[in-house]
Formats: C-alpha cells, structure tokens, sequence
C-alpha cells in the first residue's frame, strides 16, 4: 500500500504537468490581446526539480522528483464567439522520473500527455487602456500514454479534467501591468489505478502577476501563486493528509526579438508547501505571431 499511497501524493502535480504545464501556470500577459486574425504558436520548455516531500507520506525524507516537458500550444484570435475569442489547443511529451514518498525505488516514464482543448472567451478587451478580462476554458482529454501498473510516472492521467481560468488585467501608468487570476481545477474519475478508482476534489488557485516594461521590448514580471484543496479518495474512501496547500513565488522576463517573435525565461519555488512537492521551476518559452 505504500506504492499506492506515494503515488496519489504526486497524482495532482503529475495532472499539471502532464496536461501541459503552460495551461496550469500561466504567464505574465497572458490575456493581453491581439488583432483578430492573428494566430499565435507557443513553445514551452518546463523543467520541474525537487529533493523534498513535505508531508507524513515522506517520513523517511528520501522523495525526490524530476519532471521534462516538451509543449506545444496553438491559438487563433477569432470573433466567431460574437465577441473576442481564441480557440486553441495543447500538445505534450513528458519525461518524469521521481522515488515518491514513502518508496524505495525510482520510477521513470515518458511519452505523449493528455492534450488539451479549450479556449478564452473575452469580456473586456480595451487595448488603449490596458485592461483586459475573460475566462479560459481549457479541457483534458485523456488519451496520453498511460499505465496502470506505473501510474505514478506516467505521461497520462486516466482521466478528464477541466481548468477554469478568469482574469482581469489592468494597466498602471504607462509601463505597469497588474493581473489577477482565479481558476478551478475540476477532476473526473481515474478509473484503472491498479484496477481501482481514484477520485479527487477541486483545487483552487490564485495567480497574480505585476510586470513593467524595461524599454518597448523587453519587460519583467513578479509572480505568485498560492493553491488549496485536491484531496483524494481512493475507492471512495477519503485518504488523509491529501489535501494540498502551497504557495510559489517566482520572476519572469520577456523580450521581443522582432514583432512577431518572443521568447521569455521564468524561474519559480516554492515557498511553503503541505503535502506535495516542494518544487523549483525553471521555464523558457518561444512564441511566433503568424
């Protein structure tokens, strides 16, 4: 039972990364709008360390985890919602090896995660003053490599799961950016974990960012996240000491090589975290305007 237990330890950072860590963390500027007709393709490079488990499941301290992904995100600028809107969709491959908490052995799998589909839909969009609103959709479909028998690595999640996202982005002055972000993860039934269920609540998150504009293209953005809830239940019973709490704090900079590409490096730790993985972050990211 110990196998079973440090894996739903690390179930709900594996469904971030594995469903895409760009759509999970999301990026200062994130909501800043362009013209309709633009499309946009991403690039996202997320590299996850961490040596540390703090929680009971850890008692011998020996948890650590390492976590590559490769993603690929697409979006169009579009008003076939009848307001501003940007279909999009996710791609990933995944690379995790970790020892969890409470085993003696490491684990390793890689392969295609779960993609994902969705999108934003815009309740305010005034670019002259900066300010910016809207809720982002985006759904998990779970058809990424998955195994049972070693689910606590692998590159899928058995399951949906829906993140929603709203936002509301304000500009300050002339070079200030300030942004607030509340979002929901919502989990379906893992239905093959060792051939039996696992289900999870909600977990709850705030992301704010403030980011400034060294010059017209370059700028620099402060980040913090703080997250609550996910608590499992494996075969309908409630699992103790499963509800997550932590909080991250991190920096990004941003730099526009010509008009239509960017790319941007973010750095992020956690700060204090209830059981999951203390995690340091490292993030680059190249993204073209078509």
């Amino acid at each position: 039972m110990l196998t079973r237990y440090a894996y739903l330890m690390l179930l709900p950072l594996a469904a971030v990364t594995c469903s895409s860590v760009q759509a999970a963390d999301l990026n200062a500027r994130d909501f800043v709008s362009a013209p309709v007709g633009t499309s946009v393709g991403v690039a996202y490079l997320p590299l996850i360390r961490s040596n540390k488990f703090h929680g009971v499941a850890d008692r011998n301290g020996d948890a650590d985890l390492s976590v590559n992904v490769f993603v690929y995100r697409q979006l169009w600028f579009s008003d076939i919602c009848g307001t501003l809107c940007t279909p999009q969709f996710v791609l990933s491959y995944v690379d995790t090896e970790a020892r969890l908490p409470g085993g003696s052995e490491r684990r390793s799998e890689r392969g295609l995660g779960d993609p994902q589909v969705g999108g934003t839909l815009f309740f305010i969009n005034d670019p002259e003053s900066r300010t910016y609103s809207g809720l982002l959709t985006m759904l998990s479909v779970p058809i990424g490599e998955y195994h049972s028998r070693n689910p606590d690595v692998s590159p899928g999640t058995n399951r949906w799961m829906l993140n929603l996202n709203y936002n509301y982005t304000q500009g300050v002055g002339e070079k200030w950016l300030l942004e607030a972000n509340v979002e929901a993860y919502l989990y379906g039934k893992n239905d093959d974990y060792f051939g039996s269920d696992l289900e999870q609540k909600p977990l709850y998150r705030l992301q704010a960012f403030a980011s400034y504009d060294f010059t017209p293209s370059t700028y620099g953005a402060l980040r913090l996240i703080h997250a609550d809830g996910g608590e499992l239940a494996f075969n309908g019973r409630t699992l103790d000491d499963t509800h997550q709490r932590y909080t991250q704090v991190g920096f990004e900079v941003g730099h526009w090589l010509d008009g239509r590409n960017q790319v941007m490096l973010g750095l992020t730790r956690n700060v204090s975290t209830t059981n999951t993985f203390a995690q340091n972050s490292l993030l680059l990211r190249f993204a073209h305007a078509f």
